[in-house]
């Protein structure tokens, strides 16, 4: 998702949704004609986290508060301009959704966050905010 190691944002707006690419097989019990219970295999969308977030390259104490630098735009040139780029990312991580759901809430942005690339004991990457 960010390539390595950590990086600061400022969550602007995040919202779950079922995923237009990644399926999942599931199995259900439902009823037949005659009333007996059968169990079928569906394919039904997994769950993925949409957020739109600007990237923080300084931040100032200010009193009790905190001031940002976002990165900026970049021209046709490749050159930074005075305004703030927007980013957005769009994850299937379990670790991300449920902390999105029970962490976050739209009251809460937008707010500044850290989402942490980790390695787990089988070697894979995962993400969480922190």
């Amino acid at each position: 998702m960010f390539g390595g190691g950590e990086i600061k944002i400022y969550l602007l707006d995040y919202i779950i949704q079922e995923s237009k690419i990644d399926k999942k097989k599931i199995t259900v019990t439902v009823p037949d004609s005659d009333g007996n219970n059968q169990d079928i295999t569906k394919t039904v969308a997994e769950k993925v986290l949409a957020i739109k977030y600007k990237i923080i390259v300084r931040t100032f104490p200010v009193g009790d508060d905190e001031q940002y630098i976002f990165e900026k735009k970049k021209d046709n040139k490749g050159v930074a301009t005075d305004e703030d780029a927007y980013f957005y990312s769009f994850t299937g991580s379990r670790i991300l959704i449920e902390q999105a759901l029970k962490d976050f809430s739209p009251a809460d942005l937008p707010c500044p966050t850290i989402i942490q690339e980790l390695e787990g004991k089988d070697g894979k990457s995962y993400y969480k905010f922190t």
